[in-house]
């Protein structure tokens, strides 16, 4: 009767880790993309007024206080990326922001969003998340950690490039 509580025991403990794990990684998958989308809106309704200036200086308000954003998970590797875009031609063109370039998955999410001639906020919210039970992650995925990446794109206006 003891052997069995132990086998029984360990593969219960093993699977309540796991369970706790998931719970906490679709957490924070739901904050990542949740931050993101917020941040997207703030900004998208800034640049619906006829001031350019008030989208850039939103961007970098939100990056340099990007810790104050998600404070929760600022000592987890967090990166806030976020550009406004321009499409033209089925092309994307950065007009500003601390992005240089959009990931493929990025662009293709805007590009199936965005008419000609739209403008768009783009915010790309990054976590690197370790799990709290390293070796029983391990075991399920191979790795302890992964990164959680979220995004949002907030079409603003239309009809005009900004670039």
């Amino acid at each position: 009767m003891t052997v069995e509580f132990a086998l029984v025991g360990t593969v219960l403990a093993l699977l309540f880790a796991g369970i706790i794990d998931l719970f906490q990684f679709s957490t924070i998958t739901r904050d990542v993309e949740r931050s993101s989308a917020q941040i997207a809106n703030l900004i998208a309704s800034c640049s619906r007024s006829s001031d350019q200036s008030c989208t850039t200086n939103t961007m970098n308000t939100v990056i340099a206080k990007q810790a104050n954003a998600m404070i929760r998970y600022y000592r987890s590797g967090l990166v806030m990326s976020m550009a406004q875009i321009s499409e033209s031609n089925n092309t994307l063109k950065v007009c500003a922001g601390n992005m240089t370039y959009l990931e493929p998955d990025v662009a293709a999410s805007a590009l199936a969003q965005m008419a000609d001639k739209d403008n768009a906020i783009v915010v790309v919210v990054q976590i690197r998340y370790v799990a709290m039970f390293a070796r029983v992650s391990q075991v399920f995925t191979g790795s302890a950690s992964s990164i959680i990446r979220g995004w949002t794109t907030v079409v603003n206006s239309s009809g005009s490039n900004a670039c």
